[in-house]
């Protein structure tokens, strides 16, 4: 046991930004004990935006041909778990879609619904086991997800890419991507209010998200998906980063 900390410790002295779900399951692999989820690091969130910005730049530009990410496009998904790969049709929205193929192509992994297709934005805050809630807004980062719950609809949902601060570390903007009517678009109209409001409260938003006329704020991080104890391997040996 003593070996396997000690290269930990050596790996983190030579590792910036070492992602913790590394560390936690070669930690918890002598134990046999299964890993519970975590949040993905910094670094795999800024995976998940520059994903979300490529599929972005692969999109038809105006004039070029009709966006697959619009509400009349038809969106094709690469994930091979997805049951019908061109469910996401004319008709209707694509913002989960979009998010869950960048996730899938980001190496990440992105909850599904009983039906096989990516579930739906208004679902999201609820998943404990594949989103964080983030309280404070000042602690927001690339890859996490803006979701806005709304009744009697699907939701919305879209990924951040950017976050402008102040001098003193308080969140000004929120850059995100998501798709919308016409397509994918970029910018920091979505989370605008939100920031506005939370800034009135040093930032604070609470586990249960904040209401602006009538629809839900969250701030979601992704988690790594949980490891079962046969998924780890036991070693005594050096650990080589």
């Amino acid at each position: 046991m003593a070996s396997v900390y000690d290269a930990v410790n050596a790996l983190d002295r030579r590792t910036q930004d070492l992602a913790s779900r590394t560390e936690v399951a070669v930690y918890g692999a002598p134990r046999r004990a299964a890993i519970a989820p975590v949040p993905i690091s910094a670094t795999e969130g800024r995976q998940l935006a520059a994903s979300a910005r490529q599929m972005l730049a692969d999109e038809p530009s105006p004039g070029a041909g009709k966006s697959p990410w619009s509400l009349t496009g038809t969106a094709t998904c690469r994930n091979p778990e997805i049951t019908s790969p061109r469910y996401a049709a004319d008709g209707a929205w694509k913002c989960n879609v979009f998010v869950g193929e960048a996730f899938n192509r980001a190496g990440l992994s992105f909850p599904l619904s009983s039906a096989g297709h990516y579930a739906t934005a208004n679902s999201l805050a609820a998943r404990s086991a594949s989103f964080q809630r983030v309280a404070n807004l000042n602690d927001v980062r690339p890859g996490d997800l803006v979701s806005i719950n709304r009744r009697g609809e699907s939701g919305h949902v879209e990924i951040v890419t950017d976050v402008a601060r102040d001098a003193a570390g308080q969140v000004r903007t929120i850059t995100s991507l998501g798709a919308h009517e016409q397509g994918l678009a970029e910018g920091t109209t979505t989370a605008a209010s939100l920031v506005q409001l939370a800034a009135r409260a040093g930032g604070q938003m609470g586990s249960n998200g904040v209401t602006i006329d009538g629809e839900t704020f969250h701030v979601l991080r992704p988690m790594a998906p949980a490891l079962p104890a046969r998924d780890l391997t036991r070693t005594s040996n050096p650990i080589k980063g």
